[in-house]
């Protein structure tokens, strides 16, 4: 009599600072890892390390999320070293594997999170889109397909110019443009971001800037012990509010913006309190378009992992 076993999955969302493992069954996640990716030279062997430390052998398929551009199953870390190979892993893992964007991944889980927090706006059905602050800036759109199915349009919408919306944030770009070859909006809405916002900011205040790092900024500037890290601060959530502001009316997307990556959750109520959502809700002729949008900060654990468990190869 044979034993039916339940499929086991290996689910990976990795980034240029860490990797997130996890295993997935019965549609949950059922055991999580992290691992620092800084040093890690060997794809084979960070995925062979994550899969014994979970302590499964046999899976039936697994979903690597890659912090970069993925083509035809191939994908490399953009702030990173490392590259994915789809048949590559597939013959590694003895089993199907799916090599996707991250932010394919976390688009993927928006309609199955269960901690959101909304600012503004009204809950409607339609098209979503997701925008994340991290090691980079991530974009992708979700848009329906049939009755209950989703479509990804992955996106390098990060890599795009900055558009300056208030007088401050113009003389910021020009700031900046004395020292980058180009102003993209992940140069400010990043973890580096917030180190360039800083120097910037120092600048114009007219103050020698001290090393100091993404982390620095946020822990001193929510409560504004440090006034310039402050300042940096709102400077980054009005910078954000229009980037999701763009994105919004580019892609049409009125069944939410949902901001997610690892800095916005952790400033969840100076996010609330700031000038995100004026910012994003300031868009000329089609304020009131805007205005209709809900805004969702993505407060769940590991989102990135759980939309790698919805991108399973089919």
């Amino acid at each position: 009599m044979s034993v039916m076993r339940t499929p086991v999955f290996l689910l990976a969302d990795i980034g240029a600072t860490n990797a997130r493992f996890a295993l997935g069954s019965g549609g949950e996640l059922v055991t999580t890892l992290s691992i620092p990716t800084t040093n890690v030279r060997d794809v084979g062997e960070l995925i062979q390390s994550a899969r014994a430390a979970l302590g499964y052998t046999i899976l039936s398929g697994a979903c690597i999320a890659v912090a970069g551009p993925v083509h035809n199953g191939r994908g490399a870390i953009t702030n990173g070293t490392l590259e994915f190979e789809a048949v590559m892993l597939s013959t590694l893992l003895k089993c199907p594997v799916s090599v996707v964007n991250d932010f394919h991944a976390l688009a993927r889980s928006l309609p199955v999170l269960e901690h959101l927090r909304q600012i503004g706006g009204r809950k409607e059905a339609g098209l979503k889109a997701v925008i994340g602050p991290g090691s980079g800036l991530g974009m992708a759109t979700l848009m329906p397909r049939g009755a209950t199915g989703w479509q990804v349009i992955a996106s390098e919408g990060g890599h795009a110019d900055m558009a300056p919306g208030t007088p401050l944030e113009q003389e910021i770009l020009q700031i900046l443009l004395g020292s980058q070859e180009q102003v993209s909006w992940e140069t400010v809405l990043s973890g580096p971001g917030l180190v360039n916002l800083y120097r910037a900011v120092c600048v114009l205040w007219g103050v020698t800037a001290l090393e100091i790092t993404a982390e620095w900024i946020t822990r001193k500037g929510v409560d504004a012990e440090e006034p310039i890290c402050h300042q940096v601060l709102e400077l980054f959530f009005s910078i954000l509010g229009g980037a999701a502001g763009n994105l919004a009316l580019t892609v049409g997307a009125q069944g939410g913006i949902y901001i997610g990556g690892g800095i916005v959750p952790q400033l969840e109520d100076f996010a609330v309190t700031s000038a995100l959502r004026r910012r994003f809700d300031e868009r000329g002729a089609l304020r009131d378009y805007a205005e209709k949008i809900p805004l969702y900060l993505i407060l769940d654990d590991n989102p990135g992992l759980i939309g790698a468990l919805q991108s399973l190869p089919k």
